[in-house]
């Protein structure tokens, strides 16, 4: 942890990070039942599940863009800032038509994934760089799981609406420490003036730059693919299943999450540091082959005991960090891409990953969503396990890790 509390960037990122989640996560795992309350089907939940995965991941590429033309900090001060938008407009929506311009309005914080992951690459050393993306997401993921027995005990005891309404405001008020100790304490990391290959900002900048990609990125992005669509299929129906087919209460579900998340912290660091002095691909591999066998492990439960050990699988797999999920990748991975990635394009490469999964695992929830209502509950899960397992034979057979780290 010293790596996290001896640097500047990485702390500043990770206090506001986790102030973002804490506040986030008190009514973000019930969005669900939220849309359901205000007039929605699971379909229309797959439909604004498919919107919001499109709108934010489509906006990395240019994220990444712009942070290499302009700067990391920047883009990261500019996004935050914008987040105050989405719970305001979900806060005073009252049908889940009126959820869509939130939705959208989401969108511009992923502007700041491609940013914020370069600031964090580039302040650490090549030999800390997966051990400093694991510090950053454990404590995160302690502060998520600080505020879910909170979310599950205040929507139980005020109700769905009433219980996301109150997380929503806490999140909007989130806002404002959250982009003063980023105006504060965030210092850039590109280089202002020059590049390494002596490029200036803004002169041979272009979208053409990205030619420059290199191959192993593409095999990256593949699997990437892969691995969120085949999460996205079934995880916006997990609550809406486990609450209302298997019987769990919202309750439940919150102490069910809340082992995961403890699981997946305690292997975050770990796996970092170990596949900084070693290899990553073994991380990856066995932390996919997990997420998606938690995911056979939910239709295969019968209560709240079996969903407590599917939730731990699938934390073991998260905490070993070579997962994709969405907007969302684990320390290993993120690590393993920066490691491919050169540094004068690291945030458009980013991006480009990012925006190009999004762009292809974007109809998962609505496929989900249909097969959830016209074939049976469980064959969104059957699905990602099928696609999960072959993305791993994928990586396994034709992804290489450089042999020399930047």
């Amino acid at each position: 942890m010293r790596t996290l509390v001896s640097n500047r960037n990485l702390l500043a990122l990770t206090l506001t990070q986790s102030l973002t989640m804490l506040a986030m996560f008190l009514w973000r795992p019930y969005w669900g039942l939220y849309i359901l309350e205000l007039g929605g089907t699971t379909s229309i939940l797959g439909a604004l599940s498919t919107l919001q995965a499109a709108s934010m991941l489509l906006l990395q590429l240019p994220g990444g863009l712009l942070a290499d033309r302009y700067g990391r900090r920047k883009i990261i001060l500019a996004s935050s800032f914008a987040g105050l938008l989405p719970p305001l407009i979900f806060r005073l929506s009252t049908h889940w038509t009126m959820l869509i311009p939130g939705i959208i309005a989401s969108s511009l914080s992923s502007l700041a994934i491609p940013a914020r992951n370069a600031l964090i690459s580039e302040s650490l050393p090549p030999e800390n760089r997966a051990t400093g993306f694991g510090a950053y997401s454990t404590v995160t993921y302690l502060f998520i799981v600080a505020s879910y027995p909170f979310g599950g005990y205040i929507l139980d005891l005020l109700g769905v609406v009433s219980g996301v309404h109150l997380g929503l405001v806490l999140s909007l008020i989130a806002v404002v420490p959250s982009v003063l100790i980023q105006w504060r304490y965030l210092t850039e990391t590109l280089n202002p003036d020059h590049d390494e290959r002596g490029i200036e900002p803004g002169r041979g900048w272009s979208l053409s730059r990205l030619k420059e990609t290199p191959p192993g990125i593409w095999l990256l992005i593949l699997v990437a693919i892969l691995s969120s669509f085949s999460f996205q299929l079934f995880w916006s129906f997990v609550v809406i299943y486990c609450t209302q087919t298997l019987g769990l209460s919202k309750m439940q579900w919150s102490l069910a999450s809340i082992a995961a998340n403890l699981i997946a912290a305690a292997f975050m660091v770990p796996s970092g540091f170990l596949s900084d002095r070693g290899r990553r691909k073994p991380y990856i591999l066995l932390s996919q082959f997990l997420v998606s066998s938690a995911s056979l492990g939910y239709v295969m439960s019968t209560g709240f005991p079996s969903i407590v050990l599917t939730r731990i699988v699938g934390g073991v797999g998260e905490g070993l960090g070579g997962n994709v999920m969405g907007a969302g990748s684990g320390a290993v991975w993120q690590a393993l891409v920066t490691d491919v990635a050169p540094s004068h394009l690291r945030g458009s490469i980013l991006g480009l990953v990012g925006t190009v999964t999004g762009l292809l695992s974007t109809p998962a929830p609505l496929v989900g969503g249909y097969l959830y209502e016209n074939f049976s509950p469980e064959s969104p899960f059957f699905a990602s396990f099928i696609l999960g397992m072959l993305g791993l034979v994928i990586f396994t057979l034709f992804v290489k890790e450089p042999d020399d780290r930047e």
